[in-house]
C-alpha cells in the first residue's frame, strides 16, 4: 500500500459538528448508515441512517433549550451503549452545551462528586444512573435538569422521548471543534463512507469520542453493541463473523485475550466476514501479542496515541512499516515533538517529554485538535504548556505529561508517564481517588496507591496500608478481601487495588514536609518487577 497523502486541514471559521458533518452526511445522502445497533441480547438489531441522528438530535435540542439549557452549560451523561447517547451528545453539540459523559459504573457518590465539580446544570442518564443522581440531588445546587433516556420517570424528571414527541425539526446552530478528529478516522482507523467501524470502548472515556467523531466525519458507521455483562472475547469473534465490521478498535486487554487457544480455535471456525483494519490504543500493547494476532488473522495491530485533551497525535498508519511496540509517527498535520526540559527537540533515541508545537515565534500552529482549557478549573488544572527560546526565536509548547523516544526513522516509543496517574487496561485512575475511599474504612490509617505491573492489564492498582492499632493483628487475607469489596463498594468497581500491602509508617518513603512519595514507590515496585518478567511499559 502506498502512504497516505495528506491534505491538511485548515481551521474553519464556523464549524459545528451537528451541522457540519451529520446534517450534511444527512441531506447528501439520506439512506447513509451511521449506525448498527445491536441490543445486548442479540435479539435486536437497529440500523440508524445520519437523517436519523439529525432529525433527533435537533429535537433533543430544541427541548434542551426549552428547559433551560442555555450554551456553555455543561450536560453531564451516564448512558449505557444505545442510540440516545449519540442522539444527546450530538444535540449538545448543535446546541453549544458542553457533553460530559461517564461511565456507567460510576456509584452515585462518583455522580455528586463529578456533578459539582463540573457545575453541571443537566444530568441524562438512563433508570439505573437517574436513581443514582436521586440521591445525591440535594448535593448538587448546579442542577437544574434531570433526562430519563429508558422506563418511566418520577416526579420532577423529563422522559425524553416522550417529550419530543411533538417537537418539529429545526434547531438553533452554535459552533463545535470535533472536525479535527477527521484525522483520526481517515489515517488511523481506515475509514470512509459506507464501512463499518467497532470501537470496544465504554461511552464514558475519551477514546469513545475518537469513534464518534473520526468515524462519523468520514461518513462511515458505528457497531455499537449495548454489551453490559463481564468482558467475553469470544462474543467480540461472535459479532466479527456475524456483520461486516471493517475496523475494529480495542483496548489491550481485549487484544490479549483475543489470541488466547480458545479463541484461535473458535477464529478458526467462524473467521471475521469483513476486518481489514486492527486498533490499539490506551497504553502500550506486547509486540507477542500483536505477532501471535498476525500469524491467526493476517493482519497488523496498529497502535495510536493520543489523549483526552487532544485528537490521534500519532499512530502506526498508511504505508510504512509498523514496528511492534512503537506508537508509530505522527499524523499528518500533528506537531507532537520529543524535547527535553529546555523545551529543545531531543537527539534520535533520547528520551523526553513528548509535546505539541502550539506557536513557533509569532506564527502559531495550524493544528487545532487541542483543547483550549478545563471547565471551572479555578486554576487547579489549567493547561500544561512551557516556553522556550532557540536561536532567539520563541516556541510554545503543550505538554502532554507523557515521556517517549523517537528513533532515527521517525518512530515514537512509549516510555512511561510523568505523573502518577495509573492506567489500569486503558482505565484512568487517580491515586487520590482510591486513597479517598480507602481511608473511610477504619482500618486505614494511611494509604498510598501507585501502579503496579501486570501481565493481562499492563499495570493495576496497589495499595501501601497502613493500619490502625484496632486491625493491626487481623488476617491480612481476610482484611485484603474486605478491603477491595469496600473500595468496590463506594466507589467505580475498576478503581479497587487488586494489589495490597501492609506495611509500617516508618517503610513509606516521604518528603521533608511528610508527604509520601508516590514517585519512589512505583520506581522501587518497577524494578522489582523485572526479575519477575513482568512487563515495563
Amino acid at each position: 500500500m502506498a502512504p497516505l497523502t495528506h491534505i491538511p486541514l485548515q481551521r474553519p471559521d464556523h464549524f459545528n459538528f451537528a451541522t457540519d458533518v451529520v446534517d450534511t452526511w444527512a441531506a447528501k445522502s439520506p439512506s447513509l448508515e451511521a449506525m448498527l445497533w445491536v441490543s445486548h441480547d442479540k435479539a435486536t438489531q437497529k440500523s440508524l441512517t445520519y437523517q436519523h441522528f439529525s432529525q433527533q438530535s435537533q429535537r433533543i435540542a430544541l427541548l434542551l433549550e426549552q428547559l433551560g439549557a442555555r450554551p456553555g452549560d455543561v450536560m453531564l451523561m451516564v448512558l449505557p451503549r444505545a442510540p440516545a447517547w449519540w442522539e444527546v451528545a450530538t444535540a449538545g453539540l448543535r446546541s453549544g452545551i458542553l457533553i460530559a459523559p461517564a461511565t456507567t459504573l460510576l456509584t452515585a457518590k462518583d455522580i455528586e462528586y463529578r456533578s459539582q465539580r463540573s457545575k453541571a446544570t443537566v444530568f441524562v442518564g438512563d433508570a439505573t444512573s437517574v436513581r443514582k443522581i436521586q440521591q445525591v440531588r440535594h448535593k448538587c445546587p448546579s442542577l437544574r435538569v434531570i433526562i430519563q433516556t429508558e422506563g418511566q420517570p418520577e416526579a420532577g424528571v423529563t422522559g425524553l422521548y416522550k417529550a419530543i414527541e411533538q417537537i418539529e425539526t429545526t434547531a438553533r446552530h452554535f459552533r463545535s471543534t470535533e472536525d479535527a478528529h477527521l484525522l483520526t478516522g481517515k489515517y488511523w482507523l481506515n475509514l470512509s463512507p459506507g464501512k463499518l467501524c467497532w470501537n470496544y470502548t465504554e461511552q464514558g472515556w475519551g477514546k469513545a469520542a475518537y469513534s464518534y467523531f473520526g468515524a462519523w466525519n468520514c461518513g462511515a458507521s458505528l457497531f455499537v453493541w449495548d454489551d453490559r455483562g463481564p468482558f467475553n472475547a469470544t462474543t467480540i469473534l461472535e459479532h466479527l463473523h456475524n456483520f461486516p465490521i471493517a475496523t475494529l478498535c480495542a483496548p489491550p486487554l481485549a487484544w490479549r485475550q483475543l489470541v488466547q487457544q480458545q479463541c484461535q480455535q473458535y477464529y478458526r471456525k467462524n473467521a471475521p466476514r469483513a476486518l481489514a483494519q486492527c486498533n490499539s490504543a490506551g497504553e502500550p500493547l506486547d509486540s507477542t501479542v500483536i505477532d501471535q494476532w498476525r500469524s491467526l488473522s493476517g493482519l497488523t495491530i496498529c497502535e495510536g496515541y493520543g489523549q483526552t485533551e487532544t485528537t490521534l497525535m500519532c499512530g502506526n498508519y498508511g504505508g510504512f512499516e509498523v514496528r511492534p511496540g512503537s506508537m508509530g509517527k505522527p499524523i499528518p498535520g500533528v506537531p507532537l515533538y520529543v524535547i527535553n526540559p529546555a523545551g529543545q527537540e531531543t537527539p534520535a533515541n533520547e528520551e523526553g517529554e513528548l509535546a505539541l508545537l502550539v506557536a513557533d515565534g509569532d506564527s502559531p500552529s495550524n493544528f487545532f485538535g487541542i483543547f483550549d482549557g478545563y471547565v471551572h478549573d479555578n486554576g487547579e488544572a489549567t493547561r500544561n504548556e512551557r516556553i522556550s527560546t532557540l536561536h532567539g526565536k520563541i516556541r510554545k509548547w503543550y505538554l502532554t505529561g507523557d515521556k517517549a523516544k523517537r528513533d532515527k526513522d521517525g518512530y515514537l516509543w512509549f516510555v512511561g508517564r510523568a505523573d502518577d496517574v495509573i492506567n489500569s487496561s486503558g482505565y484512568r485512575i487517580g491515586p487520590f481517588e482510591v486513597e479517598s475511599t480507602l481511608k473511610q474504612h477504619p482500618a486505614v490509617a494511611e494509604c498510598a496507591v501507585i501502579s503496579s505491573p501486570d501481565m493481562v492489564r499492563g499495570e493495576v492498582v496497589k495499595a501501601f496500608i497502613v493500619l490502625t492499632s484496632k486491625y493491626a493483628k487481623a488476617p491480612r487475607d481476610q482484611l485484603t478481601k474486605e478491603l477491595q469489596i469496600f473500595c468496590k463498594t463506594n466507589s467505580a468497581p475498576y478503581k479497587y487495588p487488586r494489589k495490597v500491602a501492609f506495611v509500617n509508617q516508618e517503610s513509606l518513603p516521604r518528603t521533608t514536609s511528610g508527604k509520601i512519595k508516590r514517585a519512589e514507590l512505583r520506581k522501587l515496585e518497577w524494578q522489582n518487577a523485572k526479575s519477575e518478567n513482568l512487563p515495563k511499559l
